[in-house]
């Protein structure tokens, strides 16, 4: 298993609110994505990225170096 953080929304986010991050170890994305949505059912998922720094997730998802 690796970690990975999960950004997502929720309804009630604002659109330009910053995701927010879900860590989790899981087999694979869809692992991960599925985590989330169990802990979240709500939720859209936005990004997943095999880290475990919410950081360096938000700045994969904005293209940031």
């Amino acid at each position: 298993m690796q970690t990975y953080i999960v950004l997502y929304k929720t309804p009630d986010c604002l659109l330009f609110d910053v995701p927010l991050g879900f860590r989790c170890q899981a087999d694979d994305t869809e692992h991960a994505e599925e985590q989330c949505m169990d802990a979240y059912p709500d939720c859209d998922i936005l990004w997943v990225v095999i880290t475990d720094n919410y950081e360096v997730a938000l700045q994969d998802y904005w293209g940031e170096d």
